[in-house]
């Protein structure tokens, strides 16, 4: 390849990285709707026993394509539309633990796109989760998850006989 050949080729590698916006994005035609379904591997645990966290969000409401510089700068949009249904978002949710202070989220990476929580304290938690909703204001919330902590057992130590 010559000299002036390598130069174009850069240059147009160049120019299409700056174009950060694509031509054609997507809006909403109605209104965005999202649902979150979450559940806990447990609802009860001893301290420090981790608490797997799934969640599945599912996503209603159409969209058309239109040009980008049809729009106003302001306006929301996207490079495609939401997925109708994701199967395992827990760790893009925001999650709050109520109370928070013994609550820890994240103690491992996990790749199945799950996520943790270790409690260091016992006592009853609640655990919250939410997401944005695309191009809308507001924020879906999943159904709240009660957590009983119960206090640590000692290995070795006698259990309790029923009776």
């Amino acid at each position: 390849m010559n000299c002036k050949a390598t130069a174009l080729l850069s240059a147009a590698i160049t120019l299409a990285a700056c174009q950060d916006e694509p031509r054609m994005v997507f809006v909403p035609s109605t209104e965005p709707e999202v649902e979150l379904l979450v559940r806990a591997s447990a609802t009860e645990v001893a301290v420090g026993e981790p608490v797997i966290l799934y969640a599945e969000r599912s996503s209603r409401g159409k969209w058309k394509e239109v040009e980008r510089r049809s729009l106003d700068s302001d306006q929301c949009w996207m490079g495609r539309p939401p997925p109708d249904r994701e199967p395992e978002v827990s760790d893009n949710l925001r999650w709050e633990a109520l109370p928070a202070e013994h609550a820890r989220f994240n103690t491992v990476y996990r790749n199945d796109r799950t996520r943790e929580v270790v409690f260091s304290k016992e006592g009853a938690y609640m655990l919250e989760s939410s997401t944005e909703i695309w191009c809308r204001p507001g924020k879906a919330r999943g159904k709240p998850i009660r957590i009983l902590v119960r206090g640590k057992v000692e290995s070795g130590a006698a259990k309790p006989r029923g009776g």
